[in-house]
Formats: structure tokens, C-alpha cells, sequence
């Protein structure tokens, strides 16, 4: 049995390797033997710190009688979704057509070219009521294949056919086809504010369970909430959701870090795994918070509000920290030569429990273990401060988190508690680390890291960002050609696998961030070069390309539609973050004095990547989250700030506000007066053009929110 998968760069490949099924990685190899033998492909997607991924696993794939069936009858194909994204947006997009729902371990039959004709998600191994077993599932579609081939080939046209005119419908969102869906971002910010406020739940979030943090839309909230008058009802389900996040599961409270989702209304009990790019964006969108909250704190004539806004900008700062510190000291990979590293994909949902993996098993507390901790304790905690949320899937063990926000006081006691609950932790097995790094992830991380260092001072947070830079730099970007490798293995670049528009434009928003202010220096000029490349993902029509080519397999099942990313998911789109990584050069080129046609070029460029946010954000808002972001920035009446004068100390508060509204700040070199004395002046400019400078940032807002 050819054990293709032992090598394998990718750990979750690796995970399956002991199998006796005769897997193959992804490419085209596979297909051609599925063609030359008669046999249709399984497709088996998922990923390293995937819980059911493992139940299946076990389940299924670990069975003999499973495996021959399989080797007998199919070609099979095992898919590490980070690696490979399109191939994963492509048939999750299929599984979604044919059942309505989608998820993790995917499996997915095609014809030997590619084309899906059966799909599902987790199968167990023995029916549960409607849904069938794996073994029944595999025999049905083996027997479909042999004795129904004519309709098990209409479907799959059928299925490439309706993500064919999927494909084409979205292009035209996108605005590549008609007279696009522009607007100035008031109308569709209006719009947006509207919608959030009326659906946010009083549990927090904008919609049921499963409970996934709505993060980039709270970016905009925030951003919006500093440059606005403040109005209260925005104030109000902004600081409901994001206490929602910041007292529940969601945040692991003792180690740090967040978790992908929470799978309650009451954000009780998260799904356990932790990636990377969940905690990037929170990290950024919680900075942001807490620099907002800290000025709403001083303006709010309303007692309540202004106690509300200083309690979640303490909480906000308590969690990048906590974050911070998960970030440096669990997700940090090692470099090449010993020293350095990027950060790792993800932590597994499950870990060791007397032998035996379980999902939660590092996090959760028993009741002894609940009792234990309380005791030991050397006051009593404060009358309704703590929850303990029982696991469904795992009767008996609880997972701790905040019932309210505490008072001033009381973050001592809570904090002897995590103390104690700490220790307890300590002595378990830890969730296995994916140490794939991911180009696009990391990025995130890059520029959160930076925007944190400046909303809370705090230079280390700024040396780890530039750490991580230089690996991702070294490491995944190739010299001679300048292709940006999606991922790396073990301090090795796969470069066979190059990054998506999301890889591209994600890292050159962190490179971006670092340069803080030198767009002459290296960083700027490494932003550049990713996003001289990442235009080339830019067809003549306007469309942004998540690649620039598919291969053939993937382009037959999308009907040979090209794969382009319209609407926010766990990450903004990749045109989104494109147009804003085109917003961030063009404004820090600016602000550094560099003017010309080409920045404006730059920034008509972005405004047509987000075009389509007027025909989504009223129903959708947070679809387009990312793209309102984008459009913020290109409307506002102020895009970059140039100082003259001052200490680094008075010039701190003013990073603060460019961290929070992504504008550009850089001195004047001379070419404008500084106050008398030498005291700091800032100049709020727009194109070529400077207004009367301003002594403070409260003057500035108050310039945002009269426009």
C-alpha cells in the first residue's frame, strides 16, 4: 500500500497516514489515475484541529473493511483545506448546492474530471435516523457510478452548470459586469448601522446559535463610534456584542486566546479549537475598542454609558494581552536557523483524557475540580460573577467564563481564580499545535500585533510583528521570481502552492503596518512588490481573482467560471482586503509627502474592488463588512495626518487615532510649520490638500464627525 501521506508536509495529512486507505495529496495525478482505472474520487476536506474530522477518522477511516471497500472501489484523495483553499471554496460550494448545509470532514464524490455528483459532511459509522452510514453511503454511490452512470453524469452537469451561473452572478456583484453597485459609503454605512442595530440579540451577535464572533463588523462599528457623535443606540449593541465575546467561552480566560465559535445562544460553551486568524482579527478589532471606549469613556454625559465604556475598554486590553501572550508563547513557530519564527495555523479542538481524545479535555473542569478550585480560593468570589457552562457533548465537565462584567474591585479574586485554574491545566495534555504558517493568517497577525503596539504603547508587541515579517519575508516569498508561497512547513516554504489574493493582500497589509511611517524603507518597499503581484490577480474586466489560473479540475467543477471571492466569511473577502491594502500604501505614500497619478490610480482602484457593498450592506451588512471598511477610508474627509513638531510622547496619541482609522501618519520634514516653541502641529489632509492644523486629537474627531 503506497503510503503517500507520511511525508506529507501538512500534519493533518500526516494524521491519516497509519491508514491502510491508499490516500493521495491533492493534484492532478489522482484524477488521471481515477480516469485511466474507471472509478470515481472521494474527497475527504478538512483540517489539522478539526474535532469531527478526528471523530470520522476513527470511526471510519482507521477500519479495515472501510479501507479495502475504498481501495477496491474509489480513487481517494485527503485535502488539508488551509493548504489548498480553493479546492475547499470550490466543493464546499458544491456540498452547500446539493445538501444546504456545509462543514468539516467534507466528503465529496466527483467523476474522474472533477465534477461532483454526491457530497455530505461528517458520516458516522452506523445510521442515525435520516442520515445514512459511511459504509451505506460508500456503497450507494460505488453502485451509482457503475449502474446509473448517465444520471450520476447529469448530475454533475447539472451541479458544474449551477455554480457556473453562482460564479457568473457574483462576478456581476462585483460590478465586472453592468454599471456596478458604487455609492458613497454614508448610504451604505447608514444602512449597515441600521441593520446591526436591529438585529443584535440580547445575548450579543447578530443572529442564533452557533455564536460566531460578526469581528470585522465590529471594527467598522467601532471606527464608526470614534468618528461620529456618538449615537447611543450604536454604542449600545456594539459594546452588547463585544461584552458578549469578552465574558464568555469564546475567550479561553485562563490561557488566552479565543475560540473559533461558541455553540450556545449564551456564548457559554465555545467549540474548543483556537486559529490564527480568528485571534489576529480579534486582537485588532479588541484594540480598537478599547482605544474607542477609553475617549467614549470622557465624552458620555450618561453615567451608565460612561461606566460602561471604561468597564470594556479595561476588559478589551485585558484580552489583546491575553491574546498577546497566547501569541507569543504557544503559537510561535521556530525559525530556520533556531531563532525567530512565524506563527503556527491553529490549536486542536481535542487533547488527551485518560488515554482517550476528547474535545475540550485541556479546558474544562469537573465537578471535583470546580470545588476544588473554589475552595482554595482566599476570598469568596463576588455573588454572580462566574459561570460554569456544562459541555452537552461531554456531561459533567464545565467550561469557566464571566456571568458580568466585574466591577474595579473585583478583577483581583477572578484573577486568583485563573491563577489556581492555571495550575490545575498545567499538569494535562495540551491540544496538538498545527505548525503550518500560513502567509495570509500571519499577515493579520502582523498588522494587529502593530496596531496594538500603538493603541497601547507597548513596543514589544511591535518587535514580535516585525519578528514574524522577517520570517514570512525569509521564509515563503521567493527571491528570484517575488511569488509568495501560501504556506511553510517546518521553517520550508511550499512554493509549489502559491498564495492565494488573500495571501498576497493580507501580508502586504501587515509589511504595511510595519513600515509605520517610512514607506521609503525595506517594508514599504516589500508591501509594494506583494502588491504589484497581487494586481496581477486583477483581470481586464475588474475582477479580483482568487488565483490567477485554476487548474483544470477545479475549473470544471465551477462550470470554467474563475474563483473570486465576493462576500465576507471567517475573513474578509480578498477583494476587500486588497482594496484596503491598496487604501493603507497610497495613504502612508502620502502622508510621507509623495504625491502623483499613480496613488490616485491606486485609490480608484480600491474604490472599484468595493462597489458592490451598496447592493449587500442594507440586508447584509456584515457580507461586507471588509468592503464598508475600505469605503469609510476613501470617503472620509481626512485620509492621512502629517506632523510637524513635538516629542515621540505627544506624537503617541496620535498613532493611536491613525491605528484606529488606518490612516497614514508621517512628519512633515520641514515642509510645514510646526507650533511656537517647536510644539507638535498635525495637519488633517486629503489628496494634496492639508487643512488648518490641529492641536489635539479631540479636535481632529471633531472634524471627522462634522463631515
Amino acid at each position: 500500500m503506497a503510503q503517500r501521506l507520511a511525508n506529507a508536509s501538512s500534519l493533518y495529512l500526516r494524521q491519516h497516514a497509519h491508514q491502510d486507505i491508499d490516500w493521495w495529496p491533492y493534484s492532478l495525478l489522482p484524477f488521471a489515475q481515477a480516469q485511466r482505472l474507471d472509478r470515481p474520487v472521494m474527497l475527504s476536506i478538512g483540517y489539522a484541529a478539526c474535532h469531527w474530522c478526528h471523530v470520522m477518522s476513527r470511526e471510519s477511516f482507521d477500519d479495515k473493511g472501510v479501507a479495502d471497500f475504498i481501495n477496491e472501489h474509489f480513487i481517494a484523495i485527503k485535502v488539508d483545506r488551509e493548504q489548498h483553499p480553493l479546492v475547499d471554496d470550490t466543493y464546499m460550494m458544491a456540498t452547500q448546492a446539493l445538501t444546504g448545509a456545509g462543514g468539516w470532514p467534507m466528503t465529496v464524490f466527483t467523476l474522474p474530471d472533477g465534477r461532483a455528483f454526491h457530497a455530505g459532511t461528517y458520516y458516522p459509522p452506523a445510521p442515525r435516523g435520516r442520515v445514512p452510514s459511511f459504509t451505506q453511503v460508500l456503497s450507494a454511490v460505488h453502485e451509482a457510478y457503475n449502474e446509473r452512470r448517465d444520471s450520476v453524469e447529469q448530475q454533475a452537469a447539472a451541479l458544474a452548470g449551477h455554480l457556473a451561473e453562482m460564479g457568473s452572478g457574483h462576478h456581476r456583484m462585483l460590478g465586472v459586469v453592468g454599471d456596478g453597485a458604487g455609492g458613497k459609503a454614508t448610504t451604505g454605512l447608514h444602512d449597515a448601522i441600521a441593520s446591526w442595530i436591529e438585529s443584535t440579540r440580547p445575548a450579543g451577535g447578530f443572529g442564533p446559535a452557533p455564536k460566531f464572533p460578526p469581528t470585522q463588523s465590529l471594527i467598522v462599528i467601532w471606527q464608526q463610534l470614534l468618528t461620529s457623535p456618538a449615537p447611543q443606540e450604536l454604542f449600545d449593541a456594539a459594546s452588547t456584542t463585544t461584552e458578549a465575546l469578552l465574558l464568555g467561552g469564546l475567550q479561553d480566560h485562563v490561557s488566552g486566546g479565543f475560540a473559533r465559535y461558541c455553540v450556545d445562544e449564551q456564548w457559554q460553551v465555545p467549540h474548543f479549537e483556537k486559529m490564527l486568524y480568528d485571534n489576529a482579527q480579534l486582537l485588532r478589532m479588541l484594540a480598537i475598542c478599547r482605544a474607542v471606549c477609553t475617549v467614549l469613556s470622557g465624552e458620555f454625559s450618561d453615567l451608565q454609558r460612561q461606566q460602561r465604556a471604561a468597564n470594556l475598554a479595561r476588559a478589551s486590553e485585558r484580552a489583546v494581552r491575553g491574546i498577546m501572550r497566547w501569541m507569543g508563547h504557544t503559537m510561535l513557530t521556530q525559525g530556520a536557523d533556531g531563532v525567530g519564527g512565524a506563527l503556527a495555523a491553529s490549536l486542536d479542538a481535542d487533547s488527551l483524557r485518560n488515554g482517550q481524545g476528547v474535545e475540550g479535555a485541556y479546558y474544562t473542569f469537573d465537578r471535583q475540580q470546580v470545588r476544588q478550585l473554589l475552595s482554595q480560593l482566599p476570598q469568596p468570589l463576588p455573588e454572580g460573577l462566574i459561570r460554569w457552562g456544562e459541555v452537552s457533548e461531554d456531561p459533567g465537565y464545565f467550561c469557566l467564563s464571566l456571568a458580568r462584567m466585574p466591577q474595579p474591585e473585583e478583577w483581583e479574586v477572578w484573577d486568583q481564580l485563573l491563577g489556581l485554574a492555571r495550575e490545575l491545566r498545567s499538569e494535562r495534555s495540551v491540544p496538538q499545535r498545527d505548525d503550518k504558517v500560513i502567509a495570509g493568517w500571519n499577515g493579520l497577525a502582523i498588522e494587529a500585533l502593530c496596531v496594538a503596539a500603538d493603541i497601547l504603547e507597548e513596543p514589544g508587541y511591535r518587535d514580535l510583528a516585525v519578528q514574524v515579517a522577517e520570517t514570512l519575508w525569509e521564509q515563503q516569498v521567493d527571491r528570484i521570481t517575488g511569488r509568495l508561497a501560501r504556506t511553510g512547513f517546518g521553517a520550508v516554504a511550499d512554493h509549489h502552492n502559491e498564495g492565494t489574493l488573500e495571501d498576497y493582500a493580507a501580508l502586504a497589509l501587515g509589511f504595511g503596518a510595519v513600515a509605520a511611517g517610512e514607506p521609503h524603507g525595506i517594508w514599504g518597499q516589500r508591501s509594494r512588490l506583494l502588491l504589484d503581484r497581487a494586481l496581477d490577480f486583477v483581470d481586464e474586466r475588474g475582477l479580483a481573482r482568487d488565483t490567477v489560473e485554476l487548474d483544470q479540475v477545479l475549473s470544471a467543477q465551477r462550470g470554467q467560471q474563475p474563483a473570486a471571492t465576493v462576500l465576507d466569511d471567517a475573513i474578509p473577502s480578498a477583494a476587500s482586503l486588497l482594496a484596503r491594502a491598496l487604501c493603507a500604501h497610497a495613504v502612508a505614500q502620502m502622508a510621507a509627502g509623495i504625491q502623483g497619478e499613480e496613488l490616485h490610480r491606486q485609490l480608484e482602484r480600491a474604490s472599484a474592488l468595493v462597489t458592490h457593498t451598496g447592493l449587500v450592506a442594507g440586508k447584509f451588512p456584515s457580507a461586507v463588512a471588509g468592503a464598508l471598511e475600505v469605503q469609510a477610508v476613501l470617503d472620509r474627509p481626512v485620509q492621512y495626518l502629517r506632523s510637524s513638531g513635538g516629542t515621540a510622547r505627544e506624537l503617541a496619541r496620535w498613532r493611536t487615532v491613525a491605528a484606529v482609522l488606518g490612516m497614514g501618519l508621517a512628519p512633515a520634514a520641514g515642509e510645514l510649520p510646526a507650533g511656537p516653541d517647536g510644539s507638535l502641529r498635525v495637519y488633517p489632509c486629503r489628496f494634496t490638500s492639508c487643512q488648518a492644523p490641529v492641536a489635539e486629537p479631540g479636535q481632529l474627531l471633531g472634524v471627522l464627525r462634522l463631515a
